[in-house]
Order: C-alpha cells, then sequence, then structure tokens
C-alpha cells in the first residue's frame, strides 16, 4: 500500500477511503499519536501534548506521581486510624477530621480543654442523666422529711441539728453523684460499655473517702474565705481541680490534690474559671425565661429551673475528669485514658 506525498514532501494520508496509515505513518511530534488515538499506559504523553497509546491512566484513575493512590481512590494504610476510633499506635481521631489526638480525655491547650469537656456530655449524657436523677431525688425526699421533723419539734437546737444532717446529706449525695460521674465519663472515653448502676454501685464502695474528705475540703475551703477570701479560692480551685480525680483514681487524699495542682495552677485556674463562668451565664438565661412565667421562689420555678439547668451540672463530670487527667499527663505524658481506666479497676 502506497501513500500520496503531502504538501511539505512528507508521506500524508491513505490514499483510499476507510484505510488508515500504517504504523509510524504520522509524524511523532506535532500532537498527534502513533497508533489508535489514545495515549499510553500512565496516561499522559512524553512529548507534544499528546500520549501516544493507551487512553487513560493506570487502574485507580490518577497517576503514580502527584499526590494520588495507585488503586481505589485512597491512601495506602496507615494514614486513617484503624477501625473502633483508635488509630495505629493509639490516637483517637480530631472532631472535624484534622489530625489525631492523642488522648479522649487530656487537652493539649486551653481550647482542646472545651472541646475535649463538650465531647464528654455529647458522648455520656445519658447514664450522667440517670446517675442525677438517682441521686437527686432520695435527697430531696430526705430533706423534706428532716424539714418537717424540724418544723414540729420546733427549738434551736433541733432546728440546728436537722441544718447539720441537710448539708451532709446533699454533700454526699453530690460527691456520690460526682464519684459515679467519674467512672462513666472514664469508662466510655475509652469506649467500654458502662450503666448508671455499675457506676453508682462503684461510687458507693468508696462513698467514706468521698464522703471524709469532701466534708474536709469543704471546711477548709469555708474557712479560707473568712481568712480574707483568697485563701478560700485557692483552696476551692485546687479541689475542684482534683480532688475526686485523686479519690477516685489514685485513692489519696488532701495532699495529693496541692502535689497535683500546684505545677498546673494557672492555667487551671484560667480553665475552671470560664467553666464558672460559662455555667453562671447559662443559669441567669435559664432562669430569666422561667420568671417569665413563675414567680421566683414558687415550686414551679425551682422545678423547671433545675431541670434546665441540668447541663450544668452533667457538664460538670467532663469539666472534673478532663482537667484531673490533663493535670495527670502535665505530671507524667505517659499517663491517659488508658492507665486511668486500669487504676479505676484496680
Amino acid at each position: 500500500m502506497t501513500y500520496p506525498p503531502g504538501d511539505d514532501g512528507q508521506q500524508g494520508h491513505p490514499q483510499q477511503p476507510g484505510q488508515y496509515p500504517p504504523p509510524g505513518g504520522y509524524p511523532q511530534q506535532g500532537g498527534y499519536p502513533q497508533q489508535g488515538g489514545y495515549p499510553p499506559p500512565g496516561g499522559y504523553p512524553q512529548q507534544g501534548g499528546y500520549p501516544q497509546q493507551g487512553g487513560y491512566p493506570q487502574q485507580g484513575g490518577y497517576p503514580q506521581q502527584g499526590g494520588y493512590p495507585q488503586q481505589g481512590g485512597y491512601p495506602p494504610p496507615g494514614n486513617h486510624p484503624q477501625q473502633g476510633g483508635y488509630g495505629p499506635q493509639g490516637a483517637y481521631p480530631a472532631p472535624g477530621g484534622g489530625a489525631p489526638l492523642p488522648d479522649p480525655l487530656v487537652a493539649a491547650d486551653f481550647g482542646d480543654w472545651w472541646t475535649k469537656v463538650i465531647a464528654v456530655l455529647g458522648r455520656s449524657w445519658q447514664p450522667l442523666l440517670i446517675i442525677q436523677l438517682a441521686t437527686a431525688l432520695p435527697a430531696l425526699i430526705i430533706g423534706a422529711i428532716i424539714g418537717v421533723i424540724v418544723a414540729a419539734g420546733g427549738g434551736v437546737v433541733l432546728t440546728a441539728v436537722g441544718a447539720g444532717l441537710s448539708v451532709i446529706i446533699v454533700v454526699a449525695v453530690a460527691l456520690l453523684a460526682q464519684g459515679a460521674s467519674v467512672y462513666v465519663v472514664t469508662r466510655q472515653a475509652a469506649e467500654q460499655p458502662v450503666g448508671a448502676g455499675e457506676a453508682l454501685s462503684f461510687a458507693a464502695g468508696r462513698a467514706l473517702p468521698l464522703l471524709g474528705w469532701g466534708l474536709l475540703a469543704g471546711l477548709l475551703t469555708f474557712i479560707g474565705f473568712l481568712l480574707l477570701v483568697v485563701p478560700g479560692l485557692y483552696l476551692l480551685i485546687v479541689f475542684a481541680a482534683s480532688l475526686t480525680g485523686v479519690i477516685m483514681f489514685e485513692r489519696q487524699g488532701i495532699g495529693r490534690t496541692f502535689e497535683l495542682v500546684n505545677r498546673e495552677f494557672w492555667p487551671t485556674t484560667g480553665k475552671l474559671i470560664t467553666a464558672f463562668i460559662a455555667a453562671g451565664v447559662y443559669s441567669w438565661i435559664i432562669q430569666l425565661i422561667v420568671g417569665t412565667f413563675a414567680n421566683p421562689g414558687t415550686t414551679l420555678y425551682s422545678i423547671v429551673t433545675n431541670i434546665l439547668t441540668l447541663p450544668v451540672t452533667l457538664a460538670s463530670a467532663g469539666v472534673a475528669v478532663v482537667t484531673y487527667a490533663t493535670l495527670r499527663n502535665r505530671e507524667n505524658p505517659q499517663t491517659g485514658t488508658p492507665t486511668l481506666v486500669q487504676e479505676l479497676q484496680s
């Protein structure tokens, strides 16, 4: 088969219609392939702007270089955490798909501290709510009974005794709820199933240390406020940041709280102050809303206000655990959620 010369003296197009040029019939340069009109395997030409043959890139739709994988359109193993929320080295995925964070309870900075606290509330609000309801209702009933007895008997001594018993009951119930909440938050952060009943049972086993150290901490804080307020504020920060954690995880007393908090006192103070301000603003807004349809001081006002401010109570468990876990990690970087779970179960 012969081909007529083109205008430039080179071989041109085929003589007969429907026939195609032989291999080499078109020049390699100038933008057209040698055969078939498709690019070579690899997807892009070497010269001239068009590929030689093959038409499409390698399997997976993208070339090997340039930031895309060879097959499947996904990154190679190791770039993403494994199933169950943990990465190849125990990392946890950050909210929004960012870089993995090392622990769900240990905060890297101030912003991460708030992120971890909010994550606790979103992850554990159901058992935390059950714990609050299970502990608050008996306390209200017992308090009401004591109030009736005091009102019937009268007298200064009986009134003082009744008031003292009421305070002890309120403190004991609050500490029991806090201990159970710490248990739930820690176990669920490690993706271990846990119920409110199990948590309350565990906290009841440490009720005496919780009550004893809690009452002592409250007494010292009260005395501190009498001494020009500043000592009271200092003690309030130290005990709020670490007392429940020290009792629940380490089974130690008040002395350990100072050792743990003092090295990170000002960062801890800043976190707790912002949490206190946020809780105060939220509660104030709730009171304003409830006050539009119920008079302050009435039973309806008290009940509705307490129900709507439950998120503050639930969030306090996240504040306590994340703050304590962060303090432990600052003391020893190897300490994190796995360590705390082991200490609970020991």
